[in-house]
């Protein structure tokens, strides 16, 4: 134990393992010209609504490069299948994803029981990617809470889309092949000829829970058979081909088993929708529409042929398309029928449906067709690759259609109006002609990401603009339903002027309130993934922090009218060395601090994006990263602070804690060997912030100032409080969780010596 008055090490500070820039230039962040005259886009999020499940997140308005791209070679295998059985058996491309990872089969040309595949995924952020480790066929057309099964001839495996590793192996029943998956359980179906009945199978990861078999079946409608389908929710499992046959996920019981077809439309709720009808093998009769619901019960309504919207907004999920018309699945009622030639429906897809249009891909002609959603008009159409018809199709961020095109490429078209904004050619999501034919091209929404999947090629692309906005909505600061009246802003020449107004803590670390003022007529933006900001004042560093403004580009507006950009910065701890009592009044400060940013790294192709509504905007981001240039004093920087925050905080001691006894929390000096360390200035320093933003009211001594203390030279830094006396200021520390050697009852004083002026307690 240390004699009376020599100041104990506290406890240990948050580590910082990198220095700060002391470093300031005049009021200024240095924004090179992007070569092109790139635009850029800020949205306030109080006017952005909640996204659409299955949209992307961000915007493309212009065409993105590739941000990664992967091959069927590097996976190990020579093309990517579908994991769709009756897709991936015929050699078609397909791929499922759960928002974040997007997951597909590798191998040989064809899919089939003991042919060489392989699951993999990847993850759409990074394109980091993953093989599974055994061999599989198919998998089932869902993923859920980041799993899926996945099998070959006997054996099913639960995988962590995640990772590729695999969460349970069971066994398969013989004779099975398809697989269907709702989270709780696997489930295969096996075709008994001699007793022309099925048998359902639930398997989950512990192993067999049941095998239920469903005899007196219907006659089978007329065809080959070749399309089926089958898949299964929380409470009903359904296989599908030229009989429709459903039951309970619970324990096998019947559902429904009609003649039928093989598609199934399914709603975000659960529910079903079946095309079923009667047969006597040659013809289908008085055909329906089972409407199988979350519940188990089913209705129907008359109608051939149902195609359920993918993506659909609040006030259309429970719209379809039957037999053209626009009809509500509650009840089966229709608002109106397309007047549109007939549709193609095997196939053929409802890829959005919003309050403004509902957007059909029409397999038929290859192309897409805008309906008026109040009236079934025509809006617009546009030509569509040809294999949008399969399990990736075309995507939307609200503004835009991103599709595949007919010559083997992608293109978004606008969806006001249907005219192209901007394409991409076969070569650049790596796909490769067949002959004549160009190979086909599947897109994918996976959170912000837009992923391009090619029979040889996996290709993911980081957004061009700002947050997506909701389908059939215009974004805010744009005129006219098209958007046409949205103003652009491009990066200038003239860097501008970045003026801080306020400084204050919060639980995050520093908040330094900018206003941020563009010197071009045209307004100005930020938008590098690690841009530096760093404040100083004639003291020495204020705040030093790396700012990623990629994933949300930050537009200055135009500076007629007194426009400007309210910028809300946040320094976590670590990245900043003074508290806004150390500051002067930013508003009366008349040009005392120094801004200084780096914009560092850029993306090669620049984000578009419209400016904001005239007047002042606001936005804030938090430093990601602590940064700093080569030559930073950064020792000299942390010592001009301490001493400041020492300044600063005497004159409160002396009218609060004098001659009191407070808690004392830290006491340490450069050089100082305590908790398994060497102490510096930058760390003293940063524990004592971590202490202020922690108990919101800490104080910072200088042991040479105050007799109380035995040695010169050590910060000391105490708790506000004050107590009756030494018993009660030892109980505040127990009660915070502190031990007796990092918190112990001290007497602050301008007149009592050292002797009697510790408590220490055990």
């Amino acid at each position: 134990m240390a004699p009376p008055g020599y100041p104990m090490a506290g406890p240990p500070p948050r580590r910082n393992t990198k220095a700060y820039l002391i470093i300031g230039v005049a009021l200024v962040c240095v924004v090179a010209l992007v070569v092109g005259g790139v635009v850029w886009w800020r949205l306030s999020a109080s006017d952005d609504p909640a996204l659409l499940d299955g949209q992307l997140a961000a915007s493309y308005p212009i065409a993105p490069g590739a941000d990664w791209s992967i091959t069927a070679e590097s996976m190990g295998g020579q093309k990517f299948n579908s994991v769709i059985p009756s897709e991936g058996r015929y050699g078609t491309v397909g791929a499922l994803t759960d928002g974040e990872t997007l997951v597909t089969i590798v191998g040989d040309p064809y899919t089939s029981v003991g042919s060489s595949h392989w699951a993999v995924g990847v993850d759409a952020r990074t394109g980091e990617r993953w093989r599974f480790g055994e061999p599989v066929s198919t998998c089932a057309d869902t993923i859920v809470d980041h799993s899926i099964v996945c099998r070959d001839a006997d054996t099913l495996h639960f995988i962590d889309v995640r990772s590729g590793a695999a969460l349970a192996t069971v066994p398969a029943p013989p004779n099975t092949g398809s697989v269907a998956y709702n989270g709780d359980a696997a489930f295969v179906v096996e075709y008994v000829p001699a007793a022309d009945s099925v048998v359902f199978h639930k398997i989950t990861r512990d192993g067999p829970q049941w095998s239920r078999p469903i005899d007196n079946l219907p006659a089978t409608a007329p065809g080959s058979g070749d399309a089926s389908a089958f898949t299964a929710t929380e409470t009903a499992v359904v296989t599908s081909g030229l009989r429709v046959v459903g039951v309970s996920a619970d324990n096998g019981d019947r559902l429904v088993a009609k003649a039928g077809s093989s598609e199934i439309g399914r709603f975000d709720d659960g529910t079903l929708v079946l095309e079923t009808g009667d047969s006597d093998g040659t013809a289908v009769t008085n055909r329906r529409l089972v409407v199988l619901r979350p519940d188990g019960t089913t209705t129907d309504f008359a109608g051939e042929n149902a195609i359920v919207p993918e993506l659909a907004t609040s006030g259309q999920r429970n719209r379809m398309l039957v037999d053209g018309r626009y009809t509500d699945v509650r009840n089966g009622t229709s608002s109106w029928t397309a007047a549109i030639p007939e549709v193609d429906v095997f196939g053929s897809r409802v890829v959005l449906a919003d309050d403004r249009e509902v957007i059909v891909f029409d397999r038929s002609d290859s192309e897409y067709l805008a309906l008026d959603t109040e009236t079934g008009r025509l809006l617009w159409r546009a030509p569509a690759g040809r294999n949008s018809a399969v399990s990736g199709h075309a995507v939307t961020d609200g503004e835009r259609l991103i599709t595949p095109t007919p010559d083997g490429g992608i293109a978004a078209l606008d969806l006001y109006s249907g005219s192209p904004a901007w394409s991409l050619p076969p070569n650049v999501i790596g796909n490769s002609r067949t002959g004549d034919e160009p190979g086909p091209a599947l897109t994918f929404a996976l959170g912000d990401r837009l992923v391009t999947l090619t029979s040889t090629t996996i290709t993911g692309f980081a957004p061009t603009g700002p947050r997506a906005i909701v389908p059939g909505t215009t974004r805010a600061g744009s005129s006219g339903s098209g958007g046409g009246g949205t103003q652009y802003v491009t990066p200038c020449g003239s860097p501008p002027v970045f003026t801080p107004q306020s400084f204050r803590t919060a639980a995050g670390g520093l908040v330094v309130t900018m206003k941020v003022t563009a010197k071009c007529p045209d307004g100005d933006v930020l938008f590098g993934p690690q841009t530096r900001i760093t404040i100083s004042d004639g003291g020495g560093l204020v705040a030093s922090g790396g700012f990623d403004f990629q994933r949300s580009p930050l537009a200055v507006p135009a500076p007629d009218g007194g426009a400007a950009l309210n910028l809300e910065l946040t320094y976590p701890p670590g990245s900043f060395f003074r508290l806004p009592d150390t500051l002067n009044d930013a508003n009366a400060a008349g040009g005392q601090y120094l801004v200084e940013c780096d914009r560092g790294s850029t993306p090669e192709r620049a984000p578009a994006v419209s400016a904001p509504a005239s007047g002042r905007s606001s936005a804030s981001s938090e430093a990601t990263d602590t940064v700093f240039p080569a030559g930073a004093d950064v020792t000299a920087a942390s010592v001009s602070a301490l001493r400041l925050q020492a300044d600063a905080d005497r004159a409160f001691i002396l009218a609060n804690l004098n001659n009191r006894w407070v808690a004392q929390l830290s006491s340490k000096h450069a050089g100082l060997v305590a908790d398994g360390r060497t102490w510096t200035d930058q760390a003293i320093l940063d524990e004592f912030l971590a202490l202020r933003l922690r108990f919101n009211d800490v104080r910072l001594l200088w042991s040479d100032e105050w007799p109380v203390f035995s040695y010169q030279g050590w910060w000391v830094t105490v708790a506000a409080a004050t107590f009756p006396g030494p018993v009660e200021a030892n109980n505040w520390c127990r009660t915070q969780g502190f031990d007796p050697d990092h918190c112990f009852a001290k007497l602050v004083s301008t007149t009592a010596g050292p002797e009697g002026s510790t408590l220490y307690w055990n």
